[in-house]
């Protein structure tokens, strides 16, 4: 996905959990809760919500949905640094358009707050201290548990709300959301600065602190080694199985597997003119022809209807599609539509997926976090 729409992918979710916030904010008051139960109904909305919109939008942006997880995932060299100004005015500008919905659905003007600053030693601890724990998660389920990823999160940030007094779930768009606030004492434009500074300090500690744990473990095997998984495309027609290996680096994880393709011998080792205009405009980046000198670890064979089917014992998997026209774009279009759940499909069953960020495949793009 290009750039501009992961940016729109981020602020439409920053957007959403400023929303939820707010809501059971004014839920809360409406219905006369009291402490307790107003900290209940925000840690249900904002944990259930997050939950959801990591599931959705995390294969479109990578759902960071927070400045500090993409200073953090910039300081791990995964996304380049001059793409986190972006990130951050896209989740700082979504958050305030959430601030702005989030006030017209209550019924309340979008006023800054009078009250005097309260941040004090303790509180730039809490923030600190949430947004560390924050990414320990993040980091550590990545690396552990990939599929349970969104449920961690959220249910980190959903306690959060009972064992910290943080203001803003560790988040500094909402802490800029939250200081645009006509609540008395939600917070004061004037904390914005030492509450932001608290945060980004947890996130580089985190990141510093899983440098170390994992400095004795193995790095990742690069591509062309037999640790990496190598996935190998076949098909009768050229065009398919490069499309799909395409598609496939872009949504794996970098430092688990890649694709590769075996050309076909009848039509050469191209694909169609069709093809690699999609790919183009698609920013897909063509996969390698396969090297019998590397082994590989899985064997797709994607059949056309109309084709001879394949024989390959080495195939672990046969996709079967229905027959398209490679020769115009609209074709390829319906060829791309057909292979992307199947690939997303592998991609979960074999935990392969790129957890965070997807974007276009170039060689300093970002990668998953962690």
């Amino acid at each position: 996905m290009d750039l501009r729409r992961r940016l729109a992918t981020e602020a439409l979710g920053c957007g959403l959990v400023v929303v939820a916030l707010e809501g059971s904010h004014h839920v809360a008051e409406h219905l006369g809760a009291s402490a307790t139960e107003g900290r209940l109904f925000m840690s249900l909305s904002c944990g259930a919500v997050l939950a959801c919109l990591l599931w959705v939008l995390r294969p479109l942006s990578g759902a960071h949905l927070n400045p500090a997880l993409t200073f953090a995932d910039a300081l791990g060299d995964r996304t380049p640094w001059r793409e986190v100004p972006l990130y951050v005015l896209a989740q700082l500008f979504g958050s305030l358009m959430g601030r702005l919905v989030a006030h017209r659905m209550c019924n309340e003007p979008l006023l800054l707050t009078a009250s005097p600053p309260t941040a004090d030693g303790a509180r730039f601890l809490t923030e600190m201290v949430a947004t560390f724990g924050l990414l320990v998660v993040v980091r550590g389920c990545v690396r552990t548990r990939p599929s349970a990823t969104p449920l961690a999160i959220a249910g980190y940030v959903a306690a959060t709300v009972w064992f910290t007094d943080s203001r803003s779930l560790a988040n500094p768009a909402l802490v800029l959301a939250r200081a645009a606030s006509s609540h008395v004492g939600v917070m004061n434009p004037l904390e914005v600065e030492s509450f932001v500074a608290a945060q980004l300090l947890g996130a580089a500690l985190a990141v510093f602190l899983f440098r170390w744990l994992l400095g004795g473990a193995p790095k990742p095997a690069p591509a062309s080694d037999a640790g990496m998984e190598t996935v190998v495309f076949e098909c009768a027609d050229a065009g398919p199985a490069h499309l799909a290996a395409a598609l496939f680096n872009t949504l794996a994880h970098p430092d688990r597997a890649r694709a590769v393709v075996t050309p076909p011998v009848a039509s050469g080792s191209e694909p169609p003119p069709a093809v690699e205009a999609l790919m183009r405009d698609s920013h897909l980046r063509p996969a390698p022809l396969r090297d019998r000198g590397v082994p590989a670890s899985h064997y797709v064979l994607i059949e056309v209807a109309g084709q001879a089917p394949g024989m390959d014992a080495r195939v672990r998997e046969r996709w079967s599609l229905p027959a398209l026209s490679l020769t115009d774009e609209a074709g390829a279009r319906a060829l791309q539509a057909a292979l992307r759940p199947r690939i997303l499909q592998l991609l979960t069953r074999r935990g392969w997926e790129r957890l965070h960020v997807v974007s276009s495949p170039t060689p300093d793009g970002p990668r998953a976090l962690t």
